[in-house]
């Protein structure tokens, strides 16, 4: 008799144990900072163009709007235009493109929030001279698997402290008759194998890039060329009613470019911290925001850089120049 009162008793204390061990949490109950968010990318060849929204949950994949919103724009220092509110948290010049060489700062308020500003400053354009590739295929795994090899010329700035950001695209040209042209854009990204030292040591190796983000700590100045290898692919597209600008328009139906940007170091910072950050978590591909489990992955979260006093988000410029691709066969 004893013994089966102590092993009933055993087994609801295992039960009461085991029952206490689970607790259902209400993710969209989970404390948020509360704070404006700013994202803004200057260049010369756009109008200033802002993406407002508020700190949210890791788990919920959607950006929030302010409701009451106001941002205003500063070119050095001085007030030159309040921007024009889209909707969707979207806010627009409506005549400043921005100068090289100049500071701009976007100031955002909104009830209820403390203001916030980030402020960055356009640097000094950088032609690219040309830009030639050599591809070929290989076996791997029973599959064809094709390499690029491309190295791009330019004349690195005079003074060291440069940054600098590769890409390379395609770009088509469709139309039917009687009907208005449009052109589907496509980026080039691979896995990197093989890379002038003043990439490799900026990029985590065999991982799977579209851009590629340097200094010029480690660019052969004297020779002002970059080479980088990866492996073929394609990394987002869209699609656009008119080319981007010249040398995008192109005669005929398709057209491969290399692009060469200077970045601020605002943009270096935040484009190397970004890459970390999703590599870390695996955010290459659609994680489920339902399942908070898909995106502790590989390792802990990394911080993402924000120049943005009281909030976060990223104020950053860049200029850039293109040129056709060459295939060296």
């Amino acid at each position: 008799m004893q013994k089966n009162f102590l092993f009933t008793a055993s087994i609801i204390f295992v039960s009461i144990a085991f029952q206490s061990c689970v607790k259902e949490i209400d993710t969209g109950k989970l404390p948020v900072e509360h704070k404006l968010v700013i994202y803004c990318m200057l260049t010369p060849d756009s109008l200033v163009s802002v993406q407002l929204s508020k700190t949210n949950s890791l788990l919920i994949d959607e950006l929030d709007s302010v409701p009451g919103a106001k941002v205003e724009l500063y070119e050095n220092e001085k007030l030159v235009e309040i921007l024009t509110d889209k909707g969707n948290g979207r806010f627009c010049s409506t005549k400043t493109y921005p100068r090289e060489l100049f500071s701009y700062t976007i100031k955002a308020s909104a009830p209820g929030f403390e203001n916030a500003e980030g402020t960055d400053s356009i640097p000094q354009k950088i032609t690219i001279r040309k830009s030639e590739k050599i591809s070929w295929t290989i076996n791997q795994q029973n599959s064809e698997q094709e390499i690029d090899d491309y190295t791009a010329y330019f004349t690195p700035n005079s003074e060291p402290g440069n940054h600098y950001e590769l890409l390379f695209f395609t770009q088509s040209r469709w139309q039917t008759p009687g009907s208005t042209p449009f052109y589907d854009i496509s980026f080039i990204a691979g896995s990197i194998f093989e890379a002038d030292a003043c990439i490799a040591t900026e990029t985590y190796l065999n991982n799977y890039f579209s851009t590629f983000v340097f200094t010029d700590e480690n660019l052969d100045r004297q020779n002002g060329f970059v080479h980088v290898k990866f492996t073929y692919g394609y990394a987002g597209s869209g699609t656009y009613t008119s080319a981007l600008g010249n040398p995008w328009d192109i005669i005929g139906a398709y057209g491969e470019y290399t692009a060469l940007r200077s970045i601020s170091r605002s943009y270096y910072l935040f484009r190397k911290s970004y890459y970390l950050y999703i590599s870390n978590q695996e955010l290459f591909q659609k994680w489920d925001p339902s399942d908070p489990f898909s995106v502790l992955i590989n390792t802990n979260p990394s911080d993402v850089f924000t120049n943005v006093k009281n909030g976060y988000g990223v104020v950053a410029a860049y200029q850039h120049s293109y040129v056709n691709t060459t295939l060296i066969k």
